[in-house]
């Protein structure tokens, strides 16, 4: 809409959107289930674009709401030298989002008793050397490492995240590190990022339960809630087939590379669990369903409801932490709770609006690209559909309006959709929603007026057809953009 086009010299043939994305994978189909079907178009039209554009192998993502998946789907290759599609049940690493899993397995063992948050670490693990350079802030508690405040360093000297081989440290290697560590501020001055914290939370775990890290994630958190295409540590047998491949940023020429296999080792409580998009849902909705319940499931309900608070601040007042998450409250009251998560080839994001009980999350198997982004695109096109007006929409066959357009060479294309009894227009590519989408209400005939501030304003579109009545072109601001049927990128 904000863009303009001088008229376009190519002829094009003409046809609707759904020969455009006939590539899409959507197991779950919500594009059938009649009220989010206008949603879930523009999700898979604009996420296909995106894989298409930023030269993604794959792309996974979803939307819920308490018990119900409004939107999940997958768009590209899990394996790309193999030609394997990705699919919703695809797995790939969610880095550091596993330290959510990690604080989750921590406060079921305080609620049975086993481990208090305010434990000196030293006093839980014998093996616990690190220097505290500020012993006027106290011992370095289990919470502290919860939070990120003990004043731990980010990483250990292993240098893994050196590729090709990603030399991540066995448990002794790790332990043997901390004598070389000292921390950087007294527990509790500031919030500092801390993957070794996280390590030491797996070991406290090991120490208070009895079994390894792996075992006690996959049987106590991945098992009752049916996360069964979870796993802590990617294993070779599945790598390349159900595990989707981890690739590299872009290089110049824009080809990307697969990254490799490796192992987290002592660092799997920080980054090295795996899951799928719809194993995520199903934690997500967990976390829903349990806090409105009465009874325990996995942990109390008050003790999720903790891990949701603010349980440590940054210096500078801009990062909270509760445990696992970082944590925010938005303008108009609600709390969210996130994490994002990169390890070599795969970028995540996950994010909750707690009080609403809605969940948003992305995977990729490829680095350098902007999971974070996508999830508030997500959340940005739930909000606009929500606020579709349905009383009072003009009945409007909108399907012969529907499909792509050419605004070159000012843009690159972009996508009219039905959204409720009017239309929407996405420019692509749109790496962020906000000034990329543009509403528009039918005033009459082939003409819909733009809504801003959910007012209309004095800017219009008009539809032009050929001699035989078929849409051809867009009159946009006084040009003309000409009516596209080949998914190919021109």
């Amino acid at each position: 809409m904000k863009s303009d086009s001088c008229s376009v010299a190519r002829i094009f043939n003409f046809a609707l959107l759904s020969l455009l994305i006939l590539n899409c994978n959507i197991s779950s189909g919500q594009e059938g289930d009649g009220k989010y079907e206008d949603m879930s178009k523009l999700i898979n039209v604009w996420l296909e674009a995106q894989k298409d554009y930023e030269n993604m192998p794959a792309i996974m993502g979803l939307v819920v709401e308490d018990q119900t998946i409004l939107w999940s789907g997958s768009f590209g290759m899990a394996n790309v030298e193999e030609s394997t599609q990705s699919d919703e049940n695809s797995i790939t690493s969610i880095g550091s989002i596993s330290k959510v899993f990690t604080a989750t397995a921590i406060m079921k063992l305080v609620d049975e008793g086993k481990i208090s948050l305010d434990d000196k670490v030293k006093d839980v693990l014998t093996s616990f050397s690190v220097h505290q350079k500020f012993p006027e802030g106290g011992d370095i508690t289990i919470e502290s490492l919860l939070t990120h405040s003990s004043g731990l360093p980010r990483d250990t000297h292993h240098g893994y995240w050196s590729g090709p081989d990603f030399p991540f440290p066995a448990k002794e290697e790790m332990l043997e590190s901390l004598a070389t560590l000292e921390t950087t501020h007294p527990v509790g001055e500031d919030v500092l990022y801390s993957n070794i914290g996280y390590s030491l939370l797996g070991l406290v775990i090991e120490e208070a339960s009895g079994v390894a890290y792996k075992k006690y994630i996959e049987s106590n958190i991945f098992k009752p809630l049916g996360m069964s295409h979870s796993f802590v540590e990617m294993q070779s047998s599945t790598y390349g087939k159900s595990h989707a491949i981890g690739y590299s940023a872009s290089h110049r020429n824009g080809r990307r590379e697969a990254a490799g296999f490796y192992q987290t080792k002592a660092m799997q409580p920080a980054f090295g669990i795996s899951t799928t998009i719809l194993d995520l849902a199903k934690f997500a909705m967990w976390q829903f369903r349990l806090a409105e319940g009465a009874e325990s499931e996995v942990l109390e309900p008050s003790t999720l409801g903790s891990m949701y608070g603010v349980h440590a601040t940054s210096a500078d007042n801009k990062v909270k932490r509760g445990y696992g998450y970082e944590v925010y409250t938005d303008k108009e009251g609600a709390d969210w709770a996130m994490h994002g998560g990169t390890c070599p080839g795969y970028v995540a994001f996950l994010k909750m609006d707690v009080t609403n009980k809605k969940a948003y999350a992305i995977l990729i198997n490829a680095n350098r690209v902007r999971a974070a982004a996508y999830v508030n695109g997500l959340i940005r096109i739930l909000k606009n559909f929500e606020s579709i007006e349905k009383e009072g929409q003009p009945e409007l066959d909108l399907s012969q309006y529907l499909g792509f357009y050419d605004p070159s060479p000012w843009n690159s294309e972009y996508y009219v959709g039905k959204w409720g009894g009017g239309l929407v227009l996405l420019y692509l590519p749109a790496g962020s929603l906000k000034h990329s989408m543009y509403f528009y209400q039918h005033v009459e005939g082939d003409v819909f007026q733009l809504i801003e501030n959910g007012k209309p304003s004095d800017q219009q579109i008009v539809f032009l057809r050929d001699e035989k009545g078929n849409v051809t072109k867009i009159k946009n601001e006084g040009n003309f953009h000409y009516r596209v049927i080949s998914s190919e990128k021109n």
